[in-house]
């Protein structure tokens, strides 16, 4: 049975929508939705569900162990986090524009204390355990507590996620802040005092991926479109953005003073966005697997490489990169399109930083038949939790978390096909993925006749176009999955300059 809590009907119908009709009685019958509403009392709170304790403490237990266990030597951007630390440690100042600086201050506090990075590494697997329990919250809001395990579970057991989870990457720390995020947006009315403290976490998620910052506008969008659907005065929710926008601006201004005192030119919070941007436009990067190639001529701007012309000149470099990317544009609109369509499609590629690891024995001498069962566990994983998921945002009511989902996923396979994808790019999205697709697990049957046959037709066509577009990058990834699991990936090393290996 699959069930929707009392707020989440009442706010169905407050929305002007028929959701029995929405629901055909056969997809009612089999999932329950509607039929036994779950009232705010029927919610016990998280540390009340033993079965969700159990997962929390086995995720944490399996992350503690394979901190210790794995190798640890850094690799590529882990490089450059740990450099930057020591750099900020002995210089006693930031010695960088081109990455923001919550990841390198944390990484700097644990060098400080003594614990070198094992301190941080075994913080982040606290901070990925603990991710399980907005996800939780979520998903018991809006579908009640049975999808709400399978929801933390799919998180807490995610192959990527959990390889990740003791990596010097950032990608662990912004997770954690994102459904935090996603948490108070989505728990009922908006309120400024909550909304504030959203706008807190809005910007810390800002310092420690930039990327989000350019969300902002969208979710403005979002909040104008649940003000709409609230069909009561706009008041609340209008001031309730203007608090968050102005809290999360009033995290970064510090941040942005730095950069210009240090640099004289406007940083708002690293110099990045250019570089990836001009990467995006040249010729020589188009549809290029960027998770495996990599070349010192990506990023060229003035005969220097984009990292060390921003060191000396922050503004002439940013200038110089978007003159650049917007020329290379110009001189061949069709291949930016047709590279954009390439990037968007490999964000949602099957293969994996893991899998990426394990070809160029990043993790140390691995046997093969571990490389290809963890190959088959990992890709076949993601390709459930892709489809579930779809499946299930295609599926569900008109709901807050349902509109901000599909805001993210939009948001985040457009940016990175006109700048450039990797496959880290895509962990944050395996969270907010996980909650509809437990919905879609816990329901298999009545979720395949929605997409199948019951369901509105605009909402079946989206899924089919959807599935379609990343069956088809799945299609391309079969040559190198199938190297992984028969010989390691002997035949996809990483290539890169010898600049950029470590």
């Amino acid at each position: 049975m699959r069930y929707i809590d009392a707020a989440s009907f009442v706010a169905a119908r407050r929305f002007g929508v028929d959701v029995q009709a929405a629901w055909p009685p056969s997809i009612a019958a089999h999932s329950g939705i509607l039929v036994t509403p779950l009232s705010s009392t029927d919610r016990p709170p998280w540390w009340s569900d033993r079965k969700f304790l159990l997962v929390l403490g086995m995720s944490l237990v399996l992350k503690v162990v394979l901190t210790f266990v794995l190798p640890r030597q850094p690799y590529l951007d882990e490089w450059a986090y740990h450099n930057i630390a020591i750099r900020w440690l002995e210089g006693g100042k930031y010695p960088t524009t081109f990455r923001p600086p919550l990841y390198p201050a944390l990484l700097a506090l644990s060098l400080a204390s003594g614990l070198r990075t094992m301190g941080l590494r075994l913080a982040q697997t606290v901070m990925s355990t603990l991710t399980l329990i907005p996800v939780y919250r979520i998903a018991q809001r809006t579908y009640g507590p049975r999808v709400a395990r399978v929801a933390a579970a799919l998180v807490a057991f995610d192959p990527v996620l959990v390889m990740f989870s003791n990596r010097l990457w950032s990608e662990t720390v912004f997770i954690l802040l994102l459904m935090l995020i996603l948490d108070l947006l989505t728990l009922g009315r908006a309120t400024p005092r909550r909304w504030a403290l959203a706008g807190v976490l809005f910007g810390l998620a800002a310092l420690t991926r930039p990327v989000i910052f350019t969300a902002l506008p969208l979710l403005a969008l979002w909040t104008l479109l649940q003000a709409r659907r609230d069909g009561r005065a706009w008041g609340p929710w209008a001031i309730s953005y203007a608090v968050l926008a102005v809290v999360c601006t009033l995290v970064i201004l510090p941040w942005t003073v730095r950069n210009a005192r240090a640099t004289g030119a406007f940083i708002l919070i690293d110099s990045n966005g250019p570089f990836n941007f001009l990467v995006g436009t040249q010729p020589d990067a188009a549809f290029v697997d960027k998770d495996n190639v990599w070349t010192k001529y990506f990023g060229v701007v003035g005969g220097d490489s984009y990292e060390h012309a921003v060191k000396l000149d922050p503004a002439r470099a940013q200038s110089l990169a978007m003159t650049a990317a917007r020329q290379n544009i110009a001189a061949d609109p069709g291949r930016f399109v047709r590279k954009s369509l390439w990037e968007a499609g490999h964000l949602w590629t099957a293969d994996s930083f893991l899998l990426r690891h394990l070809r160029n024995s990043w993790y140390g001498p691995v046997p093969l038949w571990a490389i290809a069962g963890v190959t088959v566990v990992s890709v076949s994983f993601f390709m459930i939790l892709v489809v579930a998921g779809f499946a299930g945002l295609s599926t569900a009511p008109p709901g807050p978390y349902r509109g901000v989902a599909l805001l993210l996923l939009i948001h985040s396979t457009v940016l990175f096909g006109l700048v450039y994808s990797l496959s880290r790019y895509l962990l944050p999205l395996h969270a907010v993925l996980a909650i509809p697709a437990a919905a879609a697990l816990v329901a298999v049957r009545s979720t395949a006749v929605a997409v199948v046959r019951d369901g509105p037709l605009r909402r079946r066509a989206a899924f089919w176009a959807a599935l379609l577009a990343v069956a088809i990058v799945w299609i391309a990834d079969l040559p190198k999955l199938a190297d992984t699991v028969t010989t390691g990936g002997v035949h996809y090393p990483d290539h890169r300059s010898e600049r950029e290996k470590p």
